[in-house]
Parts: structure tokens; C-alpha cells; sequence
């Protein structure tokens, strides 16, 4: 019997609705407001449209919208040399579930984050009584956002280190 992952989300708001994640761009030298011009660029070229335009003007991942796939474009067509090369880690962040939001540690079977993350750096372990604990590995995650878009009650966190 296979399962249908893409029912998951009927229970969670339309993105427009949602309280926005937005993060840093991938690869960044220095805060964004420290020499991006606005151009839009990266934006455009996005392939996952997931960067998109903040407060501000500035571009800003939004993780609502989807995962990063770390593809490079965003720094390769920037013109202010903003970014590490690719072969740097794209981010040094961590990954935070917020215990009282999530479903699954608190009685309801989902799965949502841990279906989604390519690297299985999150495990959900069931616990007697219908509750679950979630982990996040730390040293397996990318931070790639899978799971922020897949989170029907928005529990996961990403915390930055800059």
C-alpha cells in the first residue's frame, strides 16, 4: 500500500496566510543589506522561487515556499560578489521544533518533516500514549528547509548562526 504524501498538507494554511520564515540567502559573506543593490537578479533566476523580496527590498529565502536545492544560481548571477564560493557550506544553521506546535509530539500521527528530509536528519520516535519525540541530527542537516515547507502547523524553526 503506498501512501500519499502530497494529502498531508489539506489541514495547513495557503501560504499567503502563513507567517513567513524568511532567511539569508545561501553562501552570504555579509548581511545582505551590506552591498546588494536590489536588482533582483537572484530572484529571477531562482529555480525553486524561493527567494523572494522582504521588507526592505531586500531578497530573503522564504521556506514556506519550498526547499533550498543549493544549485549556486543566486550567487553565480549576483553582480556585487556577495557570496563564499560553492564548495562552502551554504549555511551554518540549525534546525529547532517548537514542541507545543508539533503535531506529532503531541498526539497526532504526522510525519510531514521527517518524510521530506532527504539526509534524515530528522527522526520521530513514537512514545507510549500516542505521542512522539522528533530529532534533528544536527551533523545530517543541511538546512535546507524541506521540512518548514512540509510542517502543517509550523514547528520547525530555523535558527540562524552568523
Amino acid at each position: 500500500m503506498s501512501i500519499d504524501l502530497s494529502k498531508r498538507r489539506l489541514f495547513s494554511q495557503s501560504p499567503s496566510l502563513r507567517s513567513k520564515q524568511h532567511h539569508r540567502l545561501p553562501w552570504l559573506k555579509q548581511p545582505i543589506e551590506q552591498g546588494c543593490t536590489q536588482c533582483g537578479e537572484c530572484i529571477k533566476t531562482c529555480p525553486e522561487k524561493i527567494i523572494v523580496k522582504a521588507s526592505g527590498g531586500f531578497p530573503l529565502v522564504d521556506f514556506t515556499q519550498g526547499e533550498c536545492s543549493f544549485c549556486y544560481q543566486c550567487a553565480a548571477v549576483c553582480p556585487e560578489g556577495l557570496f563564499h564560493e560553492q564548495h562552502q557550506a551554504a549555511w551554518d544553521n540549525s534546525i529547532a521544533v517548537l514542541e507545543t506546535a508539533c503535531l506529532a509530539q503531541n498526539g497526532v500521527y504526522c510525519r510531514s518533516c521527517s518524510d521530506n528530509c532527504e539526509q534524515a536528519a530528522v527522526s520521530i520516535r513514537p512514545l507510549i500514549g500516542g505521542k512522539a519525540e522528533v530529532r534533528v541530527d544536527d551533523d545530517k542537516c543541511n538546512s535546507c528547509g524541506a521540512c518548514i515547507a512540509a510542517c502543517p502547523s509550523q514547528a520547525i524553526e530555523i535558527k540562524e548562526v552568523l
